[in-house]
């Protein structure tokens, strides 16, 4: 399960990090307009890790019970959900060239696709992370007076 790491690093911003490779990754297989067996199977691994990486998110934001009805109406809840449905289509598109055995003309297509679906969860995570960071302000308790007696 993932946790709050070293320094205040917050999962989704870990997501971010795995995402973004992705995102390098699938348009690098569109500009070379090839897809190799060893680069689709890497996808699948990536893609399928970050995927089950969004669901600690989802976790870990749900564990206590007023919190999960907070964050299951807020929008990084949406937005979690678009990255994990994002991220298990890259992982499905990639994996069709194992599995079907599709033939060169069509990966550079299939590339398109995985590239699409890598951005499209990646937006979603910057902006699950948006909002998880405004409601986390929201939620903190008012600053103290001090009062200065000098």
């Amino acid at each position: 399960m993932m946790t709050q790491g070293e320094g205040g690093v917050r999962p989704v911003t870990q997501l971010l990090v795995v995402t973004r490779s992705l995102v390098e990754l699938t348009d690098r297989a569109v500009s070379d307009s090839e897809l190799s067996h060893a680069t689709a199977d890497v996808l699948v691994f990536a893609a399928r890790q970050a995927a089950r990486l969004v669901e600690d998110v989802v976790n870990l934001r749900s564990r206590d019970p007023a919190d999960a009805h907070a964050f299951v109406t807020c929008s990084s809840s949406t937005e979690l959900d678009r990255a994990y449905s994002d991220l298990e289509c890259l992982a499905e598109a990639a994996g069709m060239i194992r599995v079907h055995g599709i033939g060169t003309q069509y990966r550079a297509h299939l590339a398109y696709l995985m590239r699409y679906a890598a951005e499209s969860a990646c937006s979603a995570l910057e902006r699950a992370e948006r909002s998880m960071n405004l409601a986390d302000l929201a939620n903190l308790p008012p600053p103290t007076t001090v009062e200065w007696r000098g």
